[in-house]
């Protein structure tokens, strides 16, 4: 018979295979998450009773693996965009009828799943098989479902005979996992379950080696991040290693200072010029500084018309709390808008880390743009700080930290 390879919540079955033909799932789990010892679900088929055993598996929240899901390209945005891609694909299937369910049905339709009244395990004693999944779960639970099929009614009614419902079945059976997944986490009750890698039966039984099953992130699936310097290489990894664990693996680092590939001057513009010609097909993002020379820096590489679309330029954040920032320079101490103007990755420590107050200096003036440059004062106090505070206890105010991880993280899922 062989031995099944499943991905699911608690008894959800979301994914499934068989023997050595299977998708690896890896990539949304992380080196700590591998055998766990987690719950695996079987039949009794002597007694068509359910029996549950522990064994080695692979275990992650969903609220973190929607984060992954992100970074591999499963944003709401890009997700519809598959699906449709799939409910074409699936058409042309010999033994297929055409699927009408758009993907604002579906997204219902899964959304609305209570995952706690999911039972496969049940369904497959009900059929008298070994295997189980969410499309029959569709099939055999939710349409005999009073209450479901009164909600989902407005999706049921364009389907004319209830043997439809079977293809729709198959139809979700077949779907790409990471759409059904990435949809179940908009459901804040379901952010908090465990998604589980059932791989142990494949290993015991001989059909697969540990270590082809477990494997670590592919080099095409990471995320180069480049820097003027490395204080903002330093800044941004131990942000993502204290804060952000569950995605910090996706990311490798260069900055210009130390790691200039080509000749001439070490800038990010020059860079950028460099990798666009090369055409080169690493995930990449540039990040500039929000300040006067980052925007001309800035603007320079997004005239480059042959930049390829995995090298995402993006600007430190704005903040509405540099709209009024204490200032000096020529025309003496006043408040002022640094955004644009001063904004440099010591912005985002924690300005209370150290005894004096944050005070820009203004610096030399950028005919181009007609404006000055500006820089804080004590960045190498804030800095110092920065690298021994615990960012996990409360100890260091990580509010501007977390702002400047979200804003990179969303300039990627959303390029």
């Amino acid at each position: 018979m062989g031995s099944y390879i499943t991905l699911g919540i608690q008894k959800m079955e979301i994914d499934w295979g068989k023997n050595n033909n299977y998708r690896n799932h890896s990539k949304i789990f992380q080196e700590k998450d591998f055998d766990k010892d987690i719950p695996y679900y079987y039949v009794d088929i002597e007694t068509d009773t359910e029996i549950t055993e522990y064994k080695k598996g692979a275990q992650k929240s969903l609220s973190e693996i929607k984060e992954r899901l992100e970074l591999l390209g499963y944003n709401l945005k890009n997700i519809k965009k598959k699906y449709y891609e799939f409910r074409k694909e699936y058409q042309y299937y010999e033994t297929c009828e055409k699927i009408n369910i758009t993907f604002d049905e579906y997204f219902l339709f899964i959304k609305s799943i209570d995952i706690d009244k999911v039972n496969n395990v049940a369904s497959a004693i009900e059929s008298f098989e070994n295997g189980y999944d969410l499309g029959e779960y569709f099939n055999r639970c939710l349409l005999e479902d009073e209450e479901f099929t009164f909600k989902i009614n407005q999706i049921m009614k364009k389907f004319k005979s209830k043997n439809q419902y079977g293809d729709i079945g198959g139809f979700i059976e077949n779907i790409d996992p990471y759409i059904t997944l990435r949809i179940l986490a908009e459901n804040p009750q379901n952010l908090d379950s465990f998604v589980e890698w059932r791989y142990e039966d494949i290993i015991e039984n001989g059909w697969e080696k540990r270590e082809r099953v477990i494997t670590k992130l592919e080099e095409s699936d990471k995320i180069l991040i480049v820097t003027e310097g490395n204080t903002d290489s330093f800044v941004i990894k131990k942000t993502l290693d204290e804060l952000y664990p569950s995605i910090s693996d996706f990311f490798e680092f260069i900055d210009m200072e130390k790691n200039y590939p080509f000749t001439g001057v070490g800038s990010l513009a020059n860079f950028c010029l460099g990798l666009s010609k090369i055409h080169i097909q690493n995930q990449i993002i540039v990040i500039f500084d929000n300040d006067s020379a980052g925007n001309e820096s800035f603007n320079k590489v997004m005239e480059i018309k042959e930049r390829p679309n995995n090298l995402v330029l993006c600007k430190l954040p704005k903040s509405k709390l540099f709209n009024k920032f204490d200032t000096i320079g020529p025309s003496g101490k006043k408040k002022a808008n640094i955004n644009g103007k001063a904004v440099a990755i010591e912005c985002f420590l924690d300005f209370s880390s150290i005894n004096s107050s944050p005070i820009v200096r203004w610096q030399c003036y950028k005919d181009k743009i007609k404006q000055y440059q500006g820089a804080l004062e004590n960045k190498e106090l804030y800095i110092s700080k920065f690298k021994t505070a615990n960012l996990k206890d409360g100890s260091y105010n990580c509010d501007k930290l977390k702002i400047l991880i979200e804003h990179i993280v969303n300039s990627w899922v959303n390029r």
